[in-house]
């Protein structure tokens, strides 16, 4: 064998030697790979442990004493947790003084002046002076006289739409427009109750074995009225109007909220509205009709209105928008409760 073909010999050798190592190593991380998926006779891989995981997350509990323990142990935790959340959410709840129909009348004709003169754009006042609050305009500015068994839902619904005003001048809304009780949807309140009313009738016997955390964490419903305001603000205003609802001390939601103008400023500002576009098109048609296109620019068009440059409008000089803002204020009857207590104790 010459020099040359013992060279070619050992590259080849050393190629295959290579080759061969490569392959191993291959391999050899193949196998890892299967092994930490599927798993081996030493270890688990990932697909038995999610397997595991999965049956042992959807299977029933086994009673055992621990199970039971750690099941009783999570239920008083959940149960405080939501006796604290439930203080936090009732931190506003109302409590009303029993009264007379002639008195709360005589109380809301005077009270609705009180509201319809705090701070806002109407002459210095969120209202108008004949303004009478929508659903009580019978009982302020008419004769109906509420019945006995109306008065105290009407204290709360008043005092609801009190705080809502207050806030509304405190947020610097200009004017008060129109408030309104919001529909509630009987049908869907209706299959709500029927729907608990069937869950507790299945699990009845088992709520009354359970005492203490379990019957706790079962507040009674909340009282809930819905109301609508319209009322005209600035961008400002609007924004501040829904962060007060959404942080004041009684427990209100934002349902919905719309706001409108009727004149836009800047396009206005920048040519007119529609009409006066639709108007400019229908001159340059002309135009080119005439004209046939080239040549010097006519004296109508050398006269149109130019854009104008720089600022072209204000904001805070624009007018403000109509907003219509849908809103639901939440009594958790804490301070009913709180009564019903005390007049057992004193009972006792």
């Amino acid at each position: 064998m010459n020099k040359n073909r013992m060279i070619l010999a050992a590259v080849g050798g050393v190629i295959a030697v290579a080759a061969a190592t490569a392959a191993t190593f291959a391999y050899l991380s193949y196998a890892a790979k299967v092994a930490a998926v599927e798993g081996d006779d030493e270890t688990e891989g990932l697909e038995s442990a999610v397997e595991k995981a999965r049956r042992l997350s959807t299977a029933p509990v086994y009673p055992c004493p621990a199970s039971v323990k750690e099941i009783e142990a999570n239920t008083e935790k959940l149960s405080e947790w939501l006796s604290a959340m439930r203080k936090v959410a009732a931190a506003g709840d109302r409590a009303y003084e029993k009264t007379s129909p002639a008195a709360f009348k005589t109380f809301i004709v005077r009270d609705a002046k009180r509201l319809a003169a705090l701070p806002g754009g109407v002459d210095g006042a969120i209202a108008a002076a004949d303004f009478a609050f929508g659903p009580f305009r019978n009982f302020i500015a008419g004769g109906d006289m509420p019945s006995e068994a109306q008065v105290p839902e009407l204290q709360r619904r008043w005092d609801d739409v009190a705080t809502m005003v207050e806030t509304l001048s405190a947020c610097g809304v200009c004017e008060l427009k129109d408030v309104q009780f919001k529909a509630e949807d009987d049908a869907a309140k209706k299959a709500a109750e029927e729907a608990a009313n069937a869950k507790n009738s299945r699990k009845g016997s088992r709520r009354q074995q359970r005492k203490g955390a379990a019957s706790a964490a079962q507040p009674p419903p909340s009282a809930a009225h819905s109301y609508v305001f319209s009322f005209t603000a600035r961008a400002p205003a609007i924004v501040k109007a829904v962060n007060a609802f959404a942080t004041c001390e009684r427990f209100v939601t934002v349902d919905e909220v719309s706001f409108r103008r009727d004149r836009d400023a800047m396009a206005e500002a920048l040519g007119g509205g529609e009409a006066k576009k639709a108007e400019a098109l229908a001159q340059t048609g002309r135009r080119r009709r005439r004209g046939g296109g080239g040549g010097a620019p006519s004296a109508e068009a050398a006269a149109a209105p130019k854009v104008p440059e720089g600022i072209v409008t204000d904001p805070t000089l624009a007018e403000p928008f109509t907003v219509t803002m849908a809103v639901t204020v939440h009594d958790f009857r804490s301070l009913e409760e709180s009564d019903k207590e005390k007049a057992e104790e004193g009972k006792k």
